[in-house]
């Protein structure tokens, strides 16, 4: 079977999917864009390595980092402290991480981890979570860090819309809450359904 056989095929079962624009894609990231994928695929092997509890005490992690960072009063004095750059986004990044690291550390021995958990969730649940950790971390380091400095290859670019503006900020904040709160509970929730 060659190359036009198989795309019609698949576009006989999967009509409005263009194959064309992935075909035409350009797949050459260049080494900066290489390491930026391999840093995403070991982050999402993390996500998936932490378990369903672990995962979603690191979602929390990310959220209560995110608004301490933002009502953080002593940025300007900090950055001046630890001169790592001149740029001060380099400084809103690194304390965003730093107060999730420790936000994730005190919830993980925290009494919040027997709470949080979702009993026999699935591989399938704890993927999505780990796909909506890196989404919402990516979001938020991608809003800090200033368009200009971001410097995203033309092959890349259209994803900065999902990513690097307010709004999908917004919208990534929102849809773990949604996500996991559909998710249901195991063997406790489907006893009481019946």
């Amino acid at each position: 079977m060659n190359y036009h056989a198989i795309i019609k095929l698949v576009e006989k079962y999967i009509p409005n999917l263009n194959l064309a624009t992935i075909s035409g894609f350009n797949f050459n990231f260049g080494p900066s864009g290489l390491f930026a994928i391999l840093g995403l695929i070991f982050l999402l092997l993390y996500g998936l390595s932490l378990g369903r509890t672990r995962a979603l005490m690191s979602l929390l992690g990310i959220y209560i980092a995110y608004a301490i960072m933002s009502v953080f009063p002593y940025l300007d004095r900090l950055h001046d402290l630890i001169k790592v750059s001149p740029e001060l986004y380099i400084t809103r990044v690194g304390l965003f991480l730093f107060v999730y690291v420790i936000v994730f550390a005190v919830l993980n021995g925290s009494l919040v981890k027997g709470r949080l958990t979702i009993k026999d969730a699935s591989f399938f649940s704890v993927s999505i979570i780990s796909i909506l950790q890196l989404g919402l971390l990516i979001t938020i380091i991608t809003n800090i860090v200033p368009a200009s400095a971001l410097k995203i290859s033309g092959n890349l670019s259209y994803l900065s819309e999902y990513f690097s503006t307010n709004e999908a900020l917004f919208y990534w904040f929102i849809m773990p809450i949604v996500i996991v709160s559909f998710m249901k509970g195991g063997k406790k929730h489907r006893k009481s359904e019946e």
